[in-house]
């Protein structure tokens, strides 16, 4: 019997052991939660700093972005008038016969002189049976030419716009 009772007595010990170390385990496990809650809610707190702060970040660059944007439209703006202007001066430079004027075409010169300013005229005169045009004319293949490029320009421009008003409309969000 004394066995028993020695029996009885190490089963206690084992199991007043055994709830000693879940107790202590129980304890080290909610330190160790607290401790990662704590470092949790700090990162959040860090985490929602930068957020604001990227966000702020952000918002100033598509403010700016949009205030650039504005900048070079106004530019842009000013731009096509400048060149709508520029064409129908050239067009008007060309008059009814649709012939440029050579600006800088001395008078009693023809185009296709040559030699020195102010010296006699070596080449073509002022005759219409010839090729040169009087005046100041320029040619007809020349003035064709310079309103074909004109004219090839123009589309440019046309394309230009198009696209940059295609591009504005998507970054503005109207077209998917």
């Amino acid at each position: 019997m004394k066995w028993l009772l020695y029996l009885a007595l190490a089963g206690a010990i084992v199991l007043g052991y055994q709830t000693f170390v879940d107790h202590q385990q129980a304890i080290g496990e909610q330190r160790a939660t607290d401790r990662y809650e704590i470092a949790l809610s700090k990162q959040k707190v860090d985490a929602a700093r930068l957020l604001a702060a990227e966000t702020a970040r952000a918002n100033e660059a598509e403010r700016r972005a949009r205030e650039l944007l504005a900048e070079q439209e106004k530019r842009d703006a000013k731009n096509l008038n400048t060149v709508a202007g520029l064409q129908g001066r050239l067009r008007a430079l060309a008059g009814p016969a649709g012939q440029l004027r050579d600006p800088n075409a001395q008078p009693g010169r023809g185009c296709g002189s040559g030699g020195a300013q102010g010296a006699p005229a070596t080449g073509a005169t002022d005759r219409p049976a010839d090729g040169a045009e009087t005046g100041g004319l320029l040619s007809a293949e020349l003035s064709g030419l310079l309103q074909t490029r004109l004219t090839e320009a123009d589309q440019i421009n046309i394309a230009y716009a198009s696209c940059r008003a295609d591009l504005m409309r998507r970054a503005a969000g109207a077209v998917p």
